[in-house]
This record gives C-alpha cells, sequence and structure tokens, in this order.
C-alpha cells in the first residue's frame, strides 16, 4: 500500500458558524474545542491531522482550522471583517498549498459577508481552490434538502455551490 501527498484542508467561517464540529466530523473525533455559546473557540489557527485511506494509499490530510471572521472588536483588536492575512500565516509558514477550502455557513443567518471573502480567495489564489460550502445549524429543518431549495441560489451568487 503507497502513500499519497498530503491534502491541505481550510476549513473557515464566521464566527460561530460550526467550524470545529465540521473539523470533529472530519477526523472522527474530538480534536477541536467547540461551544453551544456565542463565544469563539477558535483563537488562532489550529493544524488537526488525520490519516484517510484512498483507494490504495494512505493519505495525511492537514485540516487548517482558520479563525473565525467577523469577530467582535474586543476579542481581536482589529474591529470586525476579514483578518485573513494574519489568520493564514501559519499554513504559509508551513510552505503548504491550500488544495481545497471548506467554507463554514449558518443556514439560518445567511449573509453577504462569505461573497466578500470568496472574491478574495479567488483573487489571491488565481480562482485555482475549490471552495466548498458546508452549510450547519439545519438541525431544525424537518427536511434539510428543502433549505437548499429555498437558499441555494443565494449561495450560487456568493460564489459558492
Amino acid at each position: 500500500m503507497g502513500d499519497s501527498p498530503d491534502l491541505n484542508v481550510l476549513v473557515m467561517g464566521e464566527i460561530g458558524s460550526g467550524k470545529s464540529s465540521v473539523i470533529n466530523l472530519l477526523v472522527g473525533k474530538t480534536v477541536a474545542k467547540v461551544s453551544p455559546d456565542a463565544e469563539a473557540c477558535t483563537l488562532k489557527t489550529v493544524r488537526h491531522e488525520a490519516t484517510i485511506q484512498v483507494q490504495e494509499s494512505l493519505t495525511t490530510v492537514h485540516i487548517w482550522e482558520v479563525v473565525g471572521f467577523n469577530q467582535p472588536e474586543d476579542m481581536t483588536g482589529k474591529g470586525s471583517g476579514m483578518t485573513l492575512d494574519v489568520d493564514l500565516d501559519p499554513i504559509l509558514q508551513a510552505k503548504a498549498s491550500v488544495d481545497v477550502i471548506f467554507f463554514c455557513m449558518q443556514g439560518s443567518r445567511l449573509k453577504n459577508a462569505p461573497t466578500r471573502v470568496v472574491k478574495h480567495i479567488n483573487d489571491v489564489s488565481g480562482g485555482r481552490i475549490t471552495i466548498v460550502p458546508v452549510i450547519t445549524n439545519l438541525e431544525r429543518e424537518k427536511n434539510m434538502e428543502d433549505w437548499w431549495e429555498r437558499n441555494g441560489r443565494g449561495v450560487q451568487n456568493m460564489g459558492l455551490g
């Protein structure tokens, strides 16, 4: 059984969008602190590791958890907005190229902020990185697919989907 090249997955989204929960799901165990409250769990970029088998090969997946954007002023000292350049420093220092981005958004509160972030990522990367929308907080939906019927066009208009 051979080894495949490592994969780098960036998990990002607004504060409270469920990034840590998605990471725990991807890794298959609790590696990222989660909070049911509005407080931020991720205060700096953190790398989590997982090994997956793809056909006959083992692949190491580096899952980068980025600080949620739109943090309140008193948590980051930078005010609301994007702090992508600072948050991506550990990835850049590790000379890691991002293979895919999982963009977490709460289904109950879609906003226009993702449009700005997606545009920034596409500008910086030349559009070479796939951005996958991960819609969280749909537990109250009777049928989660109904959410996409109502909101899918809005997600696509943000440059996702």
